[in-house]
């Protein structure tokens, strides 16, 4: 993986719950790759496109328990209004509507945009990486929300079978990191890195029509087809956790 200079990224924080709002408060500005714009609650309909259009920040945290119409409408809004501003989603409680409604949301325009469980999250480093990302283009699924899409996709087997860790490295591996890049990436040891990477593909070698192919290169590209994502490998790229 490349690395390149990071740019500060100015960040609008919409979060429904006060106790989170003063986490926030005190612990974003200590990043210095991000600059807090505003930390502010939901509030009224409307009030979250206005003070995107007040701010015009890079990218909006939006942090609220579950979707509601008003803020599936604002989304919509906001990704047709603001193409270029990324965005954060962190919530607890889902259906398949609403992980439906969000990936076809991060599909569209040339943002980025990431989708994660609040309780997921257990490192504040954890959440900069991924306002960063979706800056730079990312598009970002929780494992538990990649292995709920897939559930529903009896044509894809492999998938199906992998643990939450490994999505995790292998949405990685689709975007080009190398194992010492995920690794670094997710926090874990090189070793554990190959590891999972045996396992996942003694899964796929299983499968006649992968078995003697390149798998690294094979497992990658199943996972952005079924992902809906292999059309934009030059655009966002895809991750499925970010540690």
């Amino acid at each position: 993986m490349i690395q390149t200079k990071v740019e500060t990224v100015n960040l609008l924080v919409v979060e429904e719950q006060e106790i989170y709002r003063e986490i926030y408060n005190t612990m974003l500005p200590k990043t210095g790759d991000i600059n807090v714009l505003r930390i502010t609650d939901v509030g009224e309909k409307g009030s979250i496109i206005r003070a995107i259009k007040e701010l015009k920040p890079d990218v909006m945290l939006l942090s609220i328990k579950k979707l509601d119409e008003n803020i599936v409408e604002e989304l919509g809004t906001i990704k047709n209004s603001y193409p270029q501003m990324g965005i954060v989603i962190l919530i607890v409680y889902y259906s398949a509507q609403d992980i439906e409604i969000l990936r076809k949301l991060a599909l569209c325009g040339g943002s980025g945009m990431a989708l994660f469980l609040k309780q997921s999250l257990d490192k504040v480093q954890q959440l900069c990486r991924m306002v960063l990302a979706v800056k730079q283009g990312q598009v970002i699924l929780d494992p538990p929300l990649a292995n709920f899409m897939f559930a529903g996709k009896p044509d894809c087997p492999f998938l199906k079978q992998l643990t939450a860790r490994e999505l995790e490295i292998l949405s990685l591996l689709s975007q080009g990191y190398t194992n010492q890049a995920i690794a670094e990436t997710l926090f874990i040891d090189i070793k554990t890195v190959e590891h999972h990477l045996n396992s996942m593909y003694s899964k796929l070698k299983s499968d006649p029509d992968y078995n003697t192919k390149h798998l690294r290169v094979s497992a990658a590209k199943l996972y952005l087809e079924k992902m809906g994502l292999l059309y934009q490998r030059e655009e966002p790229r895809v991750t499925a956790g970010v540690r």
